[in-house]
């Protein structure tokens, strides 16, 4: 007889067979699993070990690195140093330190590098320790020792060689160099060697030391903006100087050089008797034809007057037959002497006519007084700026020229 009941217990039994079967089917997976997992972390742990030495090795390469960089940076400031740029004509030592010769001008050199290391330290977060200070003077050699003797600092037969000669010794850095009697020698030198100084990496700053010349702010406008520039005030900040001063970081070394321009006290009137000036011609019927005869650079036409402190002036306006005005020719002094006037940059109006309508604006010089003959030389130089009013001008105080400065001339 068919038992219905045992047969459901077989199957029961058969499907426990089954679910046993797929439970050990499950746990394999499982372990594979598990293995493969295992697998991949031992992956992981070589790749950490190998990241591990990578960065042991970059540790080690750095600290190479680094001594190699503080080996770089020991050597190069060494190297560093602080350029010390002066205008001499413009910036004046003190009397003392000029009278005193070759001992002044050690002291001159010892007191300006003292004055720039206080400076810097009060300016820059890290002064290497070893630091070199370079100082440039620029001077027109001839034209400051005359300067100096007019001012009664130097005496007629005294110079300032023995000067030069302590300052250059002072310092194996320290240099007073003879840039030329030439208008824009100096200029040009101080200029090369600043813009040297900026785009070099070992400088560290620029004492910049030609307060009283507003040509050299054409010069450091560029930089205005800069840290590392100093602006040292010896005589009063030219207008465009104090501009930029506004900009840069200022200071004075009161203890190197003077607050003020040198004053000449040798003051001689154009009309003393004892100066070399031949006294006027009358016009002749054909200024220009006679002036072509005479002889060059022999006679000054000028009409003198001994009463007046501006003796210099011009009393009368010489024309030739044509009603043209043509200059007489003033017995200006030979060639050389006269570029060293021109370098001076004096103000024409104030010492040929004896005033000036820019007053205490005026850029160009108005000290000291000049002698007679620099006076003519000077007449002569401010002729060589043609008139605009050509030489139908009839401006007895004009300065400027109404004739051709060349004796032998192929222009028009």
């Amino acid at each position: 007889m068919f038992d219905i009941d045992d047969v459901k217990r077989q199957h029961a039994d058969a499907c426990a067979v089954e679910a046993s079967k797929d439970k050990i089917i499950t746990v394999r997976e499982l372990f594979d699993y598990v293995e493969a997992l295992n697998l991949e972390l031992q992956e992981v742990k070589e790749e950490v070990n190998d990241q591990k030495r990578l960065v042991a090795s970059f540790k080690e390469e750095n600290k190479k690195n680094e001594s190699k960089l503080n080996e770089l940076q020991h050597n190069e400031s060494k190297l560093s140093y602080v350029s010390v740029l002066v205008d001499g004509d413009g910036m004046n030592f003190h009397e003392k330190l000029i009278q005193d010769g070759k001992n002044g001008g050690y002291e001159a050199a010892s007191l300006l590098i003292e004055a720039v290391e206080d400076h810097v330290r009060t300016v820059v977060t890290k002064v290497p320790p070893n630091i070199q200070y370079k100082v440039r003077v620029y001077v027109n050699v001839e034209g400051l020792t005359q300067a100096y003797r007019g001012a009664n600092i130097l005496r007629g037969e005294d110079n300032l060689t023995t000067f030069i000669q302590g300052f250059n010794k002072a310092d194996t850095l320290c240099d007073i160099v003879d840039a030329g009697n030439g208008k824009e020698c100096a200029d040009v030198k101080l200029k090369a060697h600043f813009e040297q100084d900026m785009m070099d990496v070992h400088c560290l700053r620029v004492v910049f030391c030609a307060s009283a010349d507003g040509g050299y702010a054409r010069v450091l406008g560029p930089c205005r903006r800069s840290k590392c520039i100093s602006l040292v005030k010896g005589p009063p900040f030219a207008r465009e100087m104090e501009e930029l001063a506004a900009d840069l970081e200022t200071t004075s070394f009161e203890r190197v050089f003077t607050s003020y321009k040198l004053k000449s006290t040798r003051r001689v009137s154009i009309g003393n008797p004892s100066t070399s000036i031949t006294p006027p011609r009358p016009p002749t019927a054909n200024y220009a034809s006679a002036a072509k005869k005479s002889p060059p650079l022999q006679s000054s036409s000028l009409v003198v007057d001994s009463t007046t402190p501006n003796a210099g002036i011009p009393k009368l306006v010489c024309k030739n037959a044509s009603g043209q005005r043509v200059d007489p020719r003033a017995a200006h002094s030979p060639k050389d002497i006269v570029e060293i006037l021109k370098r001076r940059k004096l103000c024409n109006q104030f010492h040929i006519l004896g005033s000036c309508i820019y007053g205490g604006q005026c850029m160009h010089e108005h000290d000291p007084a000049l002698s007679s003959q620099d006076i003519l030389d000077l007449i002569y130089i401010a002729r060589l700026s043609v008139c605009p009013n050509g030489s139908y001008c009839d401006d007895v105080r004009c300065v400027s020229g109404h004739r051709c400065p060349h004796m032998y001339c192929s222009g028009g």
